[in-house]
């Protein structure tokens, strides 16, 4: 039976994630009154263009219309209408880049802040970055380059808020294998609870917040400003592509590679549209006079590594290649608007291997689309400490393994059949990868059961629902993932 219903795509107001079916605008419920809402720095908007852009998100397969939007002026605001919202028992969220692909930043029926309109860098040095969580990490990663520096974690992705990531957990194959997550690397947060209340936290003040806040997918409490480490960056980067015929081979010099710890980055991204032949992408930071040596870096590799060609980026131009890609999707190919059932698990060391030969042999072109494609990176377990930023168990070696499948529609628009048929694909993949002990990363888009939720956190989540009754004891905060 398909767990995401279909519907008549022009009565589709949302997906109900608890019930696990399509609400039609019928459904819909009505929207409260804002008319007693507080005096604001910025601006509370119900104009339908408003509404509307803030009724999806990338995904383009859950539909939830608020019914109010917060720009806000200042972090009081955000404040003030939470603490509002709390009062009056109105489901509140905020939005960054709407880069996810399941509804996460929606709310139906409620408010919708929009993270993007504080968005100002405060300081960058050797101490770290003081950010609104509203900067976009390319603005960041910009102005940090000028000084020297960059973040030590970086998403593929960069045009994503730095206090969605944080909320997220924030990884990416192009800067960080061995570094940890971005969760792992803030340092200071300023959060607004589900009761209004706004909190300086950090791993020494008030330290339970600060761990519920990041990647608690918002649960907790809105990220509103962060201190996140900068390291010393250099100017240029060399990638060498090597293309597999076979997957056991991949894995055998990727590991090699991943144990040396000579390169910034590693990982398979094939061309788009595709998920074999695996091609590893390993890639090295240096600067002008310091070159690659490749017959060293490749040493000891497969046959496959004697046909490795090589490109060289500067510094920003790498870490924006993915970031371009998409944006050169979305201005020609109308990618803004396809169907994204992504799907991202984490595997373990022991497992990653056969279920990745398992997988990938197997996907049709539906599960890839023309712009989708398959991807697998390392990961060094030992470097990841956040407890709600679940990974499989360190036991079965020192690496954990990212294995995406990103899907991308063939057409644009809205499709309800094509997402349930993924979504039915997504959640058995998840169901296989937990069989081994994998554990979905859940930025992408696989409904899950309360059943489900308990399993992923685990030996956390008894933890985590106290975090949630005693930081949001309405239960107003983001109720996209749909957790509690």
């Amino acid at each position: 039976m398909s767990r995401l219903g279909a519907g008549t795509v022009a009565l589709v107001a949302g997906f109900d994630l608890v019930a696990r079916q399509w609400v039609t605008e019928a459904e819909a419920a009505d929207c409260p009154s804002f008319s007693t809402a507080p005096p604001l720095d910025g601006t509370l908007t119900f104009d339908a263009e408003s509404i509307a852009a803030n009724s999806h998100d990338q995904g383009n397969i859950v539909f939830n219309t608020p019914c109010a939007v917060l720009r806000p002026g200042s972090v009081k605001d955000i404040r003030r209408m939470i603490g509002y919202c709390d009062r009056n028992g109105i489901k509140v969220a905020p939005a960054g880049a709407h880069h996810a692909m399941f509804g996460q930043p929606l709310v139906s029926g409620g408010l919708i802040i929009e993270m993007e309109s504080l968005n100002t860098i405060h300081a960058i040095g050797a101490n770290g970055a003081d950010v609104d969580a509203g900067v976009l990490w390319k603005d960041l990663i910009e102005a940090a380059y000028q000084q020297g520096l960059r973040p030590a974690s970086i998403t593929s992705y960069t045009k994503t808020t730095v206090g969605g990531t944080l909320s997220m957990g924030g990884i990416g194959m192009m800067s960080a294998y061995r570094a940890g997550a971005q969760v792992d690397h803030a340092r200071q947060l300023q959060v607004v609870t589900g009761d209004g209340l706004l909190v300086q936290c950090s791993s020494t003040q008030n330290s339970e917040l600060f761990e519920a806040a990041l990647a608690g997918l918002g649960q907790c409490g809105v990220i509103t400003r962060a201190t996140v480490d900068l390291v010393p960056a250099k100017q240029l980067a060399r990638t060498y592509r090597i293309v597999y015929a076979d997957i056991p081979t991949f894995f055998a010099d990727i590991r090699i590679l991943a144990n040396r710890g000579e390169f910034d980055s590693l990982g398979s991204i094939p061309q788009p549209g595709t998920a074999q032949p695996l091609t590893l992408w390993a890639t090295v930071f240096h600067n002008p006079g310091d070159v690659p040596d490749a017959s060293h870096l490749l040493r000891g590799l497969s046959p496959a590594a004697d046909s490795a060609l090589f490109e060289d980026y500067d510094f920003l131009e790498y870490i924006s290649l993915v970031t371009d890609m998409y944006d050169a999707f979305s201005a020609t190919l109308d990618w803004d608007a396809k169907v994204k059932p992504w799907l991202d698990l984490f595997l373990p060391d022991a497992a990653v291997e056969s279920y990745v030969e398992s997988l990938f042999p197997s996907l049709a072109p539906e599960d890839l689309g023309p712009t989708g494609f398959g991807l697998v990176f390392p990961m060094l377990r030992s470097t990841y400490g956040r407890p709600l930023l679940r990974l499989p168990s360190g036991a079965s070696g020192p690496w954990v393994w990212l294995v995406s499948v990103l899907t991308d529609s063939a057409e644009s628009g809205p499709d309800p059949e094509f997402a349930s048929r993924m979504m039915d694909r997504n959640y058995r993949l998840y169901q296989e990868a937990a069989a081994v002990g994998g554990v979905r990363y859940p930025h992408g888009a696989c409904a899950f059961t309360e059943a489900d939720w308990q399993g992923h956190y685990g030996s956390m989540w008894t933890q985590f629902v106290s975090w949630k009754n005693r930081y949001d004891p309405n239960c107003i905060l983001t109720p996209g993932p749909g957790i509690f």
